[in-house]
């Protein structure tokens, strides 16, 4: 009887999971279904914070994470890109989260505010922009703990732009192929 149960049932989990939710990543399809390849030059982006080397870190990060991209190739100069990159970070902060019998920090949040903008090199518009804030607790047993807070809000901030690029820069060809 058991046997007859999880039968049925296992077949139809597998069914289900081979359908899929009909999602597909843009990097994993066929060359000739991804489209045409477009050149993004990313510059180091202006940094009016007190940390040091932030904006060389977020460069890096994001050349990493969009340098796996099938879709783009990087360029050196905005002269040879498709697409532009362009970025501030506006802020860095770190405020308390929990505190002792004595009001002293013990761990705080560190935040990084950022805007962005793509910018399409051929008409001058905007392809895309946006501005956010991203946050990550730490505790201030050491400053190792600080940094690795900032590596890993640094790290999230590249891989969420890499993630929404493809989709921000196809809407915007499409768009443009149309005339608009």
């Amino acid at each position: 009887m058991k046997t007859r149960i999880s039968t049925p049932l296992s077949l139809f989990l597998v069914l289900l999971i081979v359908a899929g939710c009909g999602y597909h990543n843009p990097n994993m399809l066929p060359a000739d279904k991804q489209g045409k390849v477009l050149k993004l030059h990313i510059p180091i982006w202006p940094n009016p914070t007190n940390e040091i080397r932030l904006a060389s870190d977020i460069n890096n990060a994001l050349q990493d994470w969009l340098g796996q991209s099938k879709q783009f190739t990087l360029v050196n100069s905005s002269g040879d890109a498709d697409y532009v990159l362009n970025g501030r970070i506006n802020a860095v902060s770190y405020t308390g989260r929990a505190y002792d019998a004595k009001d002293r920090a013990q761990a705080l949040i560190a935040t990084l505010n950022v805007s962005y903008t793509v910018t399409d090199t051929q008409t001058g518009k905007t392809a895309w922009q946006n501005n956010f804030a991203l946050s990550e607790s730490y505790s201030l047993q050491t400053d190792s703990h600080k940094k690795q807070a900032l590596e890993t809000l640094v790290e999230k901030l590249a891989e969420d732009i890499y993630i929404r690029m493809y989709s921000a820069i196809s809407r915007h060809e499409k768009n443009k192929g149309r005339g608009n």
